[in-house]
């Protein structure tokens, strides 16, 4: 927890940063960032590309909801992950199918209020139960091994085996007398393999979350672009009040679960899996019970249903209206369209359950956070250059998205194959920073050297940033 103390801030700046897009994309009357790119550059290239990094940059952020819904269910009723996962695609295909948008962003309003609901209550509950005050508590924080180190000493795991959550202080005494020369568990960065590595997801975030498909998305289920913009101040602030209570939340409690952690830990990579993706679920019931386990689990799933079906409704709207009735069938009926994004949600489904079974034992916040990745790289430099930049020219957007999807998604596979560098650079940089460096530099590169500024460029712009009437 202390270790993505960067990326609380950085969250709530990304979202900040989504105050640059509302009323632009709302007022060139798009539903998609593909749609507000082709209302400027009536070019099916610069449609199909940004549809394709729309589907990529969904689909790796629906695997980690799959893999959450099959690490929750796994750990509370030994459910097989399998099992557990095809039947939550298979759950969420039926909602979208029948549910529609309508009721999705309805589910996805009521989900986040439960869930930051969840977090405020159990911040109250275990201030109350900690019994300590909160310098106490950071200092008991400061004396402990970080799980992630301790979990893989063998003699630490022999000496806290037996040990429960009750003994969680005498846990932290004996792992800092058997490994005294260890770092803290307050040292920043403990689970991150470098500070560019940090940089480059806080970059991912603050840039990725203004070019997420399914949150642009969103601008459009409100009546003006005045409310867009007030939705996402009001967002900003729920969401500062969160990670702050997460952050408090984490320094409070990560003591008292140590000995559940280090068990974890030392199970190899799927223990690491459950202590990264489970931790705040055994908070819950150390200061709750039963029933404030139920209540996080609630909330899990609530999210994890919500945001799945945003981002495959985001998926099945691109495919239908950018791929299928621009290349394959133009003549296509809007029942013909509907038909194809039911069945690009059941293809988009299956896909995401088999990736879950490849990727379970990874950090779901950070496959999240490769997906941002990859949206800060291939749609925020175009989406930013169509909407705020008048020389920004077709060629150049084209190359923007393609080069920022291309350095992202290579990094990332070489990251997820254990690769630690390549020409030179470090992974753990390139999903993040160099894809962002990469697109922005051929947005301005190439528009420099070309002059295709789009249909009547004056005339976009000066509809993309007229006040709002309402």
């Amino acid at each position: 927890m202390v270790a993505g103390l960067p990326g609380s801030p950085g969250s709530v700046m990304a979202c900040a940063n989504t105050l640059t897009s509302p009323q632009p994309l709302r007022n060139v009357g798009s539903f998609t960032v593909a749609g507000a790119l082709h209302r400027r550059y009536p070019d099916d290239k610069i449609k199909l590309a940004i549809t394709l990094c729309t589907i990529i940059v969904s689909t790796f952020y629906l695997v980690p909801q799959m893999i959450g819904a099959g690490v929750l269910f796994t750990m509370l009723l030994n459910w097989n992950f399998f099992w557990t996962t095809a039947a939550i695609g298979t759950l969420i295909s039926i909602y979208i199918i029948f549910g529609g948008m309508k009721s999705t962003l309805y589910n996805q309003v009521l989900q986040a209020l439960f869930l930051w609901a969840t977090m405020m209550i159990l911040v109250v509950i275990a201030y109350f139960t900690v019994g300590e005050g909160f310098l106490d508590v950071l200092n008991t924080a400061a004396k402990a091994v970080p799980p992630i180190i301790a979990g893989n000493n063998p003699a630490v795991v022999e000496a806290l085996k037996g040990m429960t959550n009750a003994d969680s202080i005498q846990a932290i005494e004996v792992t800092r007398q058997l490994m005294p020369d260890a770092i803290s568990a307050m040292t920043l960065g403990v689970r991150t393999s470098s500070s560019l590595a940090m940089v480059s997801m806080v970059i991912a975030l603050i840039f990725g979350t203004a070019g997420l498909p399914h949150i642009l998305i969103m601008f459009f289920t409100v009546p003006s672009a005045t409310a867009a913009k007030k939705s996402v101040a009001l967002c900003v602030v729920a969401l500062g009040l969160f990670y702050l209570a997460a952050i408090i939340l984490g320094f409070m409690l990560f003591p008292a679960i140590y000995p559940k952690l280090i068990s974890w830990i030392s199970q190899g990579p799927v223990g690491v899996g459950l202590a990264k993706n489970m931790a705040v679920l055994e908070i819950s019931g150390l200061v709750g019970g039963k029933w404030l386990v139920a209540v996080g689990a609630a909330g899990a799933v609530a999210a994890i249903l919500s945001t799945s079906a945003g981002l495959m409704i985001t998926v099945a709207s691109a495919f239908s209206n950018d791929i299928y009735k621009v290349y394959i069938n133009k003549d296509a009926t809007d029942k013909q369209g509907m038909t194809i994004a039911r069945i690009t949600t059941v293809v988009m489904s299956a896909a995401a359950v088999l990736l879950a079974l490849v990727l379970r034992d990874q950090n779901i916040a950070w496959l999240v956070a490769l997906a941002f990745a990859i949206a800060a790289s291939a749609i925020f430099p175009a989406m930013l250059g169509t909407l705020w930049w008048r020389k920004c020219t077709r060629q150049g957007i084209i190359a923007s998205v393609y080069v920022g999807l291309g350095v992202s998604v290579v990094f990332i596979i070489l990251l997820l194959s254990g690769v630690p560098s390549f020409l030179g650079l470090p992974t753990g940089g390139g999903p993040g920073m160099f894809g962002v460096i990469a697109s922005f530099l051929a947005l301005w590169l190439v528009s420099m050297k070309t002059n295709d500024y789009g249909k009547d460029a004056d005339a976009f712009l000066e509809l993309a940033h007229a006040p709002d009437k309402d």
